[in-house]
């Protein structure tokens, strides 16, 4: 039934796919390749402000621990009144150092003992000074320590936390970075820094354990540790806030530094890319102005012996291949067209004859023409259909068992009815093999009929089996083939007596289809030199107990 007006041709809709095959390959690996070094730098990022991070909690665990060694040896050597204001108090207004009072009646002998005269100072003199100044505390080393205050006092600062004052102790914790706490026994905190000193008591840390804790009014969180062994515990922490201010200062550099660095990447990619696709790209306009006209052409060698010159020599190997196909298609189409002319040429000859003159053409004759050419015509038609399956890898073998040695005996019988040679069967031995008994029929008839038309008196079968595989040999006492055209006469329509006329000279297939025929059932067939001078062909096939490959 005919389709009505308004029939359109239904079209399949374009796949999803097809949108992703629109990228270049280029664009593809660009992205492919910025997106791998993406990955790779936003866990390499992660890692570095993960290790900065502990690498900073370390530096401020590091200085807390410091703090509370300084401030227990301050407490060991100096007494709590070197950690608390009320031994120094302070100016509200101008954090200056006041000094404390000192009475009246002891001026004359405080004056002279703080003039800083290393062997005059009393024992007396130099312990109530020690304490005020916080510069030292010993029996007999007080006069000492005061005279020395030019030449080893700055050296020693920042050495023994005893040689600063008070004030300037306490000047370490006047901000939010730092703290500390000094509790007794009964809980009760007896000196404390600014900041710790209206929070309530600190529950300690374990020893040699860090804690992080939130006092009242500060702001971020303080990395605390303790020191629980004497018997006053002093708690020390210093701020982390630090910590993620710098994180934070990191991880913005990362966030506009990565973005330039994955653009540069992709930049230099596509760049790269580029130059190593630029002759693929050349090859492929190439091979787009190759057509059926002028498949002669090839692909320019690149002259490089990477990947990109493999493929160039795989092409130009393909180009070879349809080359050498087309003219084989040609060659057989033009062969085809001789061949299938020839019987119908003379069967519309004589039929011309016999209608011009019926007095000279009888029936009988006209009849026997027509028959012979019709048969030719019919085995012409049956061979190309076989060779076309055999292209197509359509030619249909069943598997079933044949006595092979039977096939050759009636093939012989059949060249001993209808020719005069002599027919050898001596060498025909019993064999078997697993394949389509009509296909194997065939190519046994052409080889027999090729050994037949070249042969000068006799034809010879042999067949044996071993090691797994049937060898059928057919032999003839002919011209033989020449070495060079062995291999040739197995292409279609190739005759090595051109000059015979093609009625005696066959149609140049049957060994081409003897050539089919074997490799469907997992064989091969050659042509040799025979015992006695002529062509030997032997087609080989795997024995009935061996699978076909």
């Amino acid at each position: 039934m005919a389709p009505g007006i308004d029939w359109r041709p239904t079209v399949a809709k374009e796949p999803i796919a097809g949108t992703r095959r629109r990228v270049s390959l280029r664009t593809r690996i660009v992205l492919a390749a910025t997106a791998v070094v993406a990955v790779a730098l936003l866990i390499g990022a992660a890692g570095f402000v993960v290790l900065l991070q502990d690498s900073l909690r370390d530096g401020v665990q590091a200085t807390a621990e410091q703090g509370l060694n300084d401030l227990v040896n301050r407490v060991e050597i100096s007494g709590l009144d070197s950690v608390s204001q009320g031994a120094v108090p302070q100016d509200p207004v101008s954090q200056e150092t006041v000094p404390p009072a000192v009475p009246e009646d002891d001026s004359d002998d405080s004056d002279g003992d703080d003039s800083g005269n290393d062997d005059s100072g009393g024992d007396g003199s130099g312990s109530d000074d020690g304490d005020n100044s916080g510069r030292g505390h010993s029996d007999d080393s007080g006069s000492d320590s005061s005279g020395d205050d030019d030449s080893g006092n700055d050296d020693g600062a920042d050495d023994d936390p005893v040689t600063q004052t008070t004030e300037e102790f306490l000047s370490n914790y006047d901000d939010d970075e730092a703290f500390f706490q000094v509790i007794d026994d009964a809980g009760t905190v007896v000196a404390a820094s600014d900041n710790a000193t209206a929070i309530g008591t600190i529950t300690a840390p374990p020893p040699n354990q860090v804690q992080s804790l939130r006092l009242p009014g500060e702001p971020g969180e303080f990395l605390t540790v303790a020191d629980t062994s004497g018997d006053l515990s002093i708690v020390t922490g210093r701020s982390i806030a630090s910590i993620g201010e710098t994180t934070a200062t990191v991880t913005r550099l990362l966030t506009v530094a990565l973005p330039i660095l994955l653009l540069f990447v992709a930049l230099i990619t596509w760049f790269v890319v580029g130059r190593a696709l630029r002759p693929v790209d050349r090859m492929r306009l190439e091979v787009d102005d190759v057509t059926s006209a002028n498949l002669h052409r090839r692909i320019a060698d690149p002259g490089s012996r990477d990947e990109i010159g493999r493929l160039a020599t795989t092409m130009n190997r393909m180009l070879d291949r349809l080359d050498a196909s087309q003219k084989t298609q040609r060659r057989f189409i033009s062969d085809a067209s001789h061949e299938l002319k020839s019987p119908l040429a003379s069967m519309r000859q004589y039929a011309e004859v016999a209608q011009a003159h019926p007095d000279q053409v009888g029936v009988g004759e006209l009849s026997d023409v027509v028959l012979d050419e019709g048969a030719r015509l019919e085995r012409l038609v049956q061979g190309m259909l076989v060779l076309a399956k055999a292209d197509e890898n359509a030619l249909a073998v069943s598997r079933t068992a044949v006595d092979l040695d039977d096939l050759v005996l009636t093939e012989a019988r059949r060249l001993k009815d209808t020719t005069s040679l002599t027919i050898d069967t001596a060498s025909v031995g019993p064999a078997r093999v697993l394949g389509d008994v009509g296909l194997l029929g065939q190519a046994l008839r052409n080889l027999a009929d090729n050994a037949a038309r070249h042969a000068a008196g006799q034809v010879s079968f042999a067949l044996s089996e071993s090691n797994g595989q049937v060898l059928l040999a057919v032999s003839d006492d002919g011209n033989g083939i020449p070495e060079d055209a062995r291999d040739r006469v197995f292409e279609r329509f190739v005759r090595l007596d051109e000059a015979r006329a093609r009625e005696s000279g066959g149609s140049g297939l049957g060994l081409s289809i003897v050539r089919e025929i074997a490799h469907a059932h997992g064989g091969s067939v050659v042509a040799t030199e025979g015992a006695a001078g002529g062509a030997r062909v032997e087609l080989r096939l795997p024995a009935a107990s061996v699978s076909p490959s």
